[in-house]
């Protein structure tokens, strides 16, 4: 039986150690100088080298012709180190021997003296498996371990491992192996073992290997038995599976104007290649070369890829637009979780292709580059006014009724609100209350920017922190002077929402007064106006916010009956409020200390009914 090609080409010295140089520089250091602690815990993805660090540790500590930090792999110590007979190397799977007697028994050990070594190593891996009772029990020999025993526990996931054995160990973290190491390792396997290897079947192998060294041994030597010691592309294909990287660009350089045979190129990869995950994330690595390649020429030169796909995004790269590639970006992204819990090919393939026609029918102009960076014009086109929804024809017997309804007092909406509901203002109101100004919007500078958040910072900090990353605009109005406008892009909405409460337009107002021509929010074609609104519809630019309480408690004097509408905060015949509550004057005062607003009035009659009487129905659907 013939060793495999990952156990063949272990590493026996630390120089051999392949992507590790900061974790292999620490323990040779620790052994020329004699400084090795008591216990190690070596974290890092499968792979990587952490079992083969863990024995040349202890075949450095161990040789007896060690010459500086190297061992020198010929006397009896490392001889029986590398064949695994050592009595003083004792390697033990924690994913299978994790009890608390297991632990027990390898502590009634660890005082023995080694048998023909100065030290005794115990390597533990997969530690993080151990129970808790296990771990409980190693603490104390883990903490002061006999001076001839050095623990190595190895993990790949050191979060699972309890901080109190953390905290008793030297943590060193080991990497994932560049791809162009790994294929550097390859080429000498393969000039070592005589066998002809084409340049891309190993890329594509040290690809697939996702930056575990072992992994790409053990591909790699099936792929040789595959073809009899030739490897090539082909052969590569054939043993993972369709859907290589130079397959996916064939395919990508096609995507322009797709055909039936684009997507049969689709189909087939999908159903014979390795897997639709793997698919989707190979296609996406290759869209974020490409799409880094757009944005900055002299990119691929830094990126991990051969040359072959280096001058492929040389080449691809000019046609894209940067704006096309992230709509795709986003769109895997999204799909990548649907797809790991399962999904059927046919119907990955069908929004797949679904998502590329519709971005082919996408027209939009190139952006010019400068510099080899492409340079993104961003246009701030006006909120378009609300234009009120065409009222339903109505019987010639119903006419009476419209007059009617047309006589009520009128509310004033704002964003989505004006597109629910049914005002029956004119345009031109609309436009006075929700149009921005038609100005030339610059980006406040910095300084300006800083003030006005220092403003909100002292003045109210949710307002500052929902404002964070909000791009301020200013301009200047020959009408109504300065303004100020927050434009919220599509992934604040939520802050964007906070904000258009009129509780805290009006705080916006307040705290940046001295823009006397208003304050406005955007969100896309949505827009909020911060000024104050009256009642009957008219926008201000200037005008202090309105008492609420003036409406919610009538002067003393007031002779006038009835109750007040929910609605619209008018009085309706039927009913009274008999003089002022003795708590009017403390509500005043605390709405105006705390920028508040009131919302709710209850008050009992003789008889014990109780009335109600509401600001606003906006007020009203911000309280539910």
């Amino acid at each position: 039986m013939t060793l495999s090609l990952y156990r063949r080409y272990r590493p026996q010295r630390f120089f051999e150690v392949v992507g590790q140089n900061a974790a292999i520089e620490l323990l040779s250091r620790s052994v020329e100088l004699e400084r090795t602690a008591h216990a190690y815990l070596f974290s890092g993805p499968r792979g990587c080298g952490k079992t083969t660090a863990a024995r040349l540790l202890a075949k450095a500590v161990n040789c007896l012709n060690r010459e500086g930090a190297e061992p020198c792999c010929q006397c009896q110590n490392c001889l029986a180190i590398t064949a695994g007979e050592s009595l003083d190397v004792i390697e033990i799977d924690g994913a299978s021997n994790n009890s608390v007697d297991e632990v027990r028994e390898l502590k009634t050990h660890v005082g023995l003296v080694p048998f023909a070594s100065r030290r005794k190593i115990y390597i533990i891996d997969e530690v993080h498996m151990l129970t808790v009772s296990a771990f409980n029990a190693l603490l104390k020999t883990l903490e002061e371990p006999p001076s001839h025993v050095i623990f190595v526990l190895a993990t790949t996931e050191p979060h699972k491992v309890p901080v109190t054995i953390r905290s008793r160990c030297q943590h060193i973290s080991f990497r994932s192996i560049e791809t162009k190491m790994i294929f550097n390792r390859l080429v000498e396997v393969c000039k070592t073992e005589g066998a002809e290897a084409q340049e891309e079947a190993l890329w594509e192998v040290a690809r697939q290997a996702d930056g575990a060294l072992r992994d790409a041994l053990s591909m790699l030597e099936q792929a040789l038995n595959h073809r009899e010691g030739e490897l090539t592309l082909a052969g590569v294909e054939a043993l993972l599976g369709e859907g290589s990287r130079p397959a996916l660009e064939r395919w990508l350089s096609r995507w322009q104007s797709p055909d039936a045979e684009f997507f049969s190129d689709l189909h087939r990869m999908l159903t014979v290649g390795s897997s639709p995950q793997h698919f989707i994330e190979e296609l996406f690595s290759l869209l974020r070369n490409l799409w880094l390649t757009a944005q900055w020429s002299d990119i691929p030169d830094v990126l991990d890829v051969s040359e072959q796909e280096r001058e492929f995004l040389k080449a691809q790269a000019p046609q894209w637009e940067p704006a096309r590639l992230q709509r795709m970006m986003s769109f895997l992204a999204a799909l990548l979780p649907q797809v790991r819990q399962g999904m059927r090919t046919d119907v990955l393939s069908g929004l797949l292709m679904l998502e590329i026609t519709r971005l082919g029918e996408e027209t939009s102009p190139k952006t010019p580059s400068e510099g080899g960076r492409t340079r993104v014009e961003v246009s701030l086109p006006l909120i378009a006014p609300l234009e009120p929804k065409a009222e339903k024809t109505e019987e010639a017997g119903k006419a009476g009724k419209a007059e009617k309804a047309e006589k009520k007092p009128q509310k004033v909406f704002s964003g989505r609100e004006a597109q629910k509901e049914e005002p029956s203002q004119s345009p031109e109101l609309l436009k006075r209350s929700f149009a921005l100004p038609e100005v030339e919007w610059k980006v406040c500078a910095a300084p300006e920017r800083e003030e006005l958040l220092d403003c909100l910072h002292d003045g109210d900090f949710l307002l500052y922190c929902a404002l964070l990353n909000v791009p301020f605009l200013c301009a200047k109005d020959e009408q109504r002077g300065d303004v100020l406008l927050l434009d919220f892009p599509e992934s604040l909405r939520y802050p964007y929402e906070v904000l258009s409460l009129s509780r805290h337009r009006s705080t916006l107002q307040r705290l940046f007064s001295r823009f006397e021509g208003g304050v406005f929010l955007r969100l896309g074609e949505e827009g909020h106006a911060c000024f104050p609104i009256e009642p009957e519809g008219q926008a201000k630019v200037g005008q202090a916010a309105p008492d609420l309480s003036e409406r919610l408690f009538p002067d003393e004097d007031s002779s006038d009956e009835g109750s007040f509408d929910s609605g619209t905060g008018e009085k309706k015949a039927g009913a009274t409020v008999e003089g002022v509550l003795p708590f009017e004057g403390l509500l005043r005062d605390v709405s105006r200390l705390m920028s508040g607003e009131l919302l709710l009035v209850r008050s009992s009659s003789e008889d014990g009914s109780d009335e109600l009487a509401l600001g606003s129905d906006e007020d009203k659907d911000e309280n539910e």
